[in-house]
């Protein structure tokens, strides 16, 4: 009995050991992520890609809108709605909103060594080079993939369009098989 005192005493002191251990890696860790995504200026360039891409959305609707004969008031609803789901999303999906949880996100994903070693990237001539022009990268691969995207569009719609022809069918045979089927005449009915 002595023993397994003993044993339990010092499993839970290890236990308690580790707990602390790792809790005093985790604000180093919190504070390595921190540090990382102010070197990454993720604040501006969340603000940035997001103004971007309200501005490729704005332009695809006015392509959208013309190629499909929209009438003025359907493009002006539409570009309304897409504004307001642009400027919700910016709200709500905001840096100061979203901060904390981009912190930890790294801190959880990112050993301290790893942390250390991105950090010290970002620090690098090189990696203040990669921070300041990512923006400016993604708007360009942004744009390549919208030229791609137009480029695939007509597929995109026709397989859409084949899929509602095929609905389409189902329905009708649905609608058919549920007709009750016409009976011949009984006698004395002609």
């Amino acid at each position: 009995m002595k023993r397994m005192f003993v044993l339990f005493v010092m499993c839970s002191t290890l236990a308690v050991w580790s707990v602390s251990a790792g809790e005093q890696k985790v604000p180093k860790r919190i504070a390595l992520a921190e540090e990382l995504l102010n070197l990454m200026n993720m604040k501006e360039n969340s603000e940035q890609s997001y103004a971007m891409v309200k501005e490729m959305m704005s332009s695809q609707m006015g392509k959208f809108n013309q190629e499909e004969n929209a009438s003025v008031e359907v493009s002006s609803a539409a570009g309304k709605t897409m504004d307001e789901t642009m400027d919700l999303m910016a709200q709500e999906l905001s840096w100061d909103k979203m901060k904390e949880d981009y912190i930890n996100l790294y801190a959880e994903t990112f050993t301290e060594k790893e942390l250390k070693g991105i950090v010290d990237f970002y620090k690098s001539p090189a990696g203040r080079a990669f921070s300041k022009k990512g923006p400016e990268l993604m708007k360009k691969t942004m744009e390549l993939s919208q030229g791609k995207m137009t480029q695939i569009m007509p597929k995109i719609q026709a397989i859409h369009l084949e899929h509602r022809k095929q609905r389409a069918k189902e329905k009708e045979k649905k609608k058919e098989a549920s007709k009750p089927e016409s009976m011949p005449p009984q006698e004395g009915e002609k």
